[in-house]
């Protein structure tokens, strides 16, 4: 009786850290392509169907673009924009992807499903994934700036910590 009571204290610290990883306050990273990715509160002025808002960091333009997560009329599949500076030192804003908006996919314990999105105080999964973000950033006036030498684009973001 004695070990188990030993055993569930010594697992309650992992627990706690577990609870207290959200969404608001998990730090992503995709090395691989040399991207920073943190949620981050809603601004007050945003669309009604706007759910999540992120910022991605291209760390070696040292450039800061802003994401927003939103479900169309508030229904169906979370997607996913971003836009900022059309280039390094640019005062004029750009949206990076074109097409079609695509899906924002999320790791929880090895089960790929849309990013619970409904409130950022949702457990963070251990990795995110932007479908066609580096195809985007990669056509973009950042490609020679933005990228890593010898990149293998993926658009998939893995937990790195939490605050």
């Amino acid at each position: 009786m004695i070990r188990i009571l030993v055993l569930a204290a010594a697992m309650l610290p992992t627990m706690a850290l577990g609870a207290e990883c959200t969404l608001a306050n998990a730090h992503y990273s995709n090395e691989t392509m040399g991207l920073s990715l943190r949620f981050r509160p809603l601004p007050d002025a945003v669309m009604g169907n706007q759910t999540l808002a992120f910022d991605l960091v291209l760390d070696k333009a040292k450039v800061t673009i802003a994401g927003s997560v939103y479900r169309p009329n508030g229904f169906g599949a979370p997607l996913w924009s971003i836009e900022g500076p059309c280039d390094s030192g640019s005062a004029e804003t750009c949206g990076f992807v074109e097409g079609e908006p695509t899906g924002v996919y999320a790791n929880y314990d090895g089960e790929v499903r849309w990013i619970r999105d409904e409130e950022p105080e949702v457990p963070a999964p251990r990795q995110i994934i932007l479908p066609s973000l580096a195809v985007s950033l990669w056509y973009s006036s950042y490609r020679n700036t933005a990228f890593v030498d010898d990149v293998d684009a993926g658009d998939v973001f893995t937990l790195t910590g939490c605050e």
